[in-house]
């Protein structure tokens, strides 16, 4: 049985009016929006840290309007699904199986992968696991690697004192460097209060934003590394990729994931699209410049697979 998701504030609603629906992942519960026609081809929006379905507001329109049937997960630890408070519930692994069976379940096909931050790899491997219906992947401000750490990354400020034993709990939990202070303080276009709100109300319970220290622990960094298995494996299955249509949507001033990583997509997914640049984007790109992506994202689309599965 689903249980019943939280009840979306009235302040939100105006914001964000689409309805919530709940399925059991793996004996949790998903949050997600299902928008457009159920015959058409759908598009799977997948968020990253430490925000959730609402990064995506100013995408839902354009997509259906253009025909797409528009799916947007919130991650089990995230947004209105589950809160966990365990690490071993929160894996790589875990949610690449959650989102097999959000794929299952609602049986997509010919779908459609567009993924941003976490939303890269653990989109990515789902999709590899359910191969024969992918048919068009778009990769935002991602990574799907080992071997390679960025400068933000390696550096002990902020990172590597955010991930640390003890000194990491103190920032993340009691100041909540994150979940209270993660789109709001990147935001190129600047960002107002109840627009903030939204995204960090969702962590106001106290321990409900496990899954925002969970995921940086989970950047494998070094052979050994939680999730560098994972990660190598998914890695390692690029090339079965060759034949699907792939773009690269990229904000060069994001400074997590800057234009190297686009570089090296490029270099394991060489048929690729891009990278195409977007100014005036950091991090949150589909939070900066969300219409003009959304439009990119279409236009895509359009050009290569069509709204019809």
């Amino acid at each position: 049985m689903n249980r019943e998701l939280q009840t979306k504030p009235d302040w939100l609603r105006t914001m964000y009016r689409w309805e919530q629906k709940a399925i059991t992942v793996n004996g949790r519960t998903m949050a997600y929006i299902d928008e457009g026609d159920a015959k058409a081809r759908p598009v799977i929006l997948l968020h990253g840290n430490p925000t959730w379905s609402f990064l995506y507001r100013d995408f839902i329109e354009p997509l259906t309007q253009a025909g797409y049937r528009t799916i947007v997960p919130d991650w089990i630890g995230a947004g209105y699904s589950d809160k966990p408070r365990v690490d071993a519930a929160l894996t790589l692994a875990h949610h690449i199986a959650d989102l097999v069976s959000l794929v299952d379940q609602l049986q997509l096909r010919s779908y459609v992968i567009v993924g941003q931050d976490w939303g890269g790899p653990q989109g990515v491997g789902a999709a590899l696991q359910r191969k024969e219906w992918l048919t068009a992947l778009v990769l935002m401000n991602t990574w799907l690697f080992t071997g390679y750490v960025g400068h933000f990354h390696s550096s002990p400020r902020p990172w590597t004192t955010w991930i640390a034993p003890l000194i990491g709990q103190f920032f993340m939990k009691r100041y909540k460097v994150l979940s209270h202070a993660g789109p709001s303080v990147l935001s190129k276009r600047g960002m107002t209060k109840t627009e903030a709100r939204a995204y960090h109300h969702i962590y106001d319970e106290p321990d409900s934003d496990h899954v925002v220290l969970t995921w940086p622990r989970t950047i494998p960094m070094h052979e050994g590394d939680r999730g560098w298995n994972d990660m190598l494996a998914i890695e390692r299955r690029l090339p079965e990729l060759a034949n699907v249509p792939t773009i690269l949507l990229w904000a060069p001033e994001d400074n997590v994931f800057p234009i190297e990583y686009a570089n090296r997509l490029k270099e394991l997914l060489p048929h690729a699209e891009g990278p195409i640049t977007f100014n005036n984007a950091a991090h949150f790109l589909q939070d900066d410049r969300g219409k003009d992506i959304a439009q990119a994202i279409v236009e895509f689309l359009n050009r290569t697979i069509g709204r019809q599965q």
